[in-house]
């Protein structure tokens, strides 16, 4: 039962974390400019941060594509691909907050979820949906 509802819970956060990709990241004050995983503007030092949302939105997709497989190759592919997302979430949160002055940066909800999000995927993915046939 509890795999079950990691199942149909890991599907609905699948779409969740992509649409936190649209979401308000990070306002840095020193340009007055706000972040998505879309929208990122050059800094004056030529500093580019990337679009970080493309890259989840397509991890995510693999992800999503892999619950609703129901292999077991297809699950331990999941919680591979879900494993490289969490890191790269993580890796997208330290250098979009980081800064080298206090209160130069504002961490908005976006963010936060994109963490959250992923770190719930990840653990979705630990606990497949997996139907075991018997021979009787």
């Amino acid at each position: 039962m509890f795999s079950k509802i990691c199942h149909y819970s890991g599907i609905v956060i699948c779409f969740a974390l992509i649409l936190a990709c649209f979401l308000p990241w990070v306002h840095y004050n020193s340009i007055n400019e706000t972040f998505t995983g879309y929208h990122v503007s050059r800094f004056s030092t030529n500093n580019y941060y990337g679009r970080a949302g493309i890259v989840i939105t397509i991890m995510t997709s693999i992800v999503f594509i892999f619950f609703i497989i129901p292999k077991i190759w297809a699950k331990r592919i999941n919680f591979f691909v879900s494993g490289l997302l969490f890191a790269y979430c993580i890796r997208t949160y330290i250098i979009f907050t980081g800064s080298l002055f206090e209160g130069e940066v504002e961490t908005k909800t976006g963010m936060y979820l994109v963490l959250t999000l992923s770190f719930l995927l990840l653990v979705c993915s630990v606990f497949p949906k997996i139907d075991i046939k018997s021979d009787n």
